[in-house]
């Protein structure tokens, strides 16, 4: 692959990327939705994703501790 034709496929990629959310946007308020309830939804689910991802981290690092496995406090 060329350096040109990678740069041209990164930034195909980084335009994509850049008009997903604003036409994502004008698609559901063609559909009737408000743009204020997709805020809602979106920040409620990305809270629930963050909340999920730092108890994984969480339990993964209780797992590993070495404390854990012989009964130490």
């Amino acid at each position: 692959m060329s350096a040109n034709h990678q740069a041209a496929a990164e930034s195909a990629g980084a335009m994509i990327a850049k008009a997903a959310a604003p036409a994502g946007v004008s698609i559901a308020t063609i559909a009737g939705v408000p743009v204020s309830e997709l805020v809602l939804w979106a920040t409620l689910i990305y809270t629930m994703l963050m909340i999920c991802h730092k108890l994984l981290v969480l339990w993964r690092e209780l797992r590993r501790d070495p404390r854990c496995e012989t009964g130490e406090s």
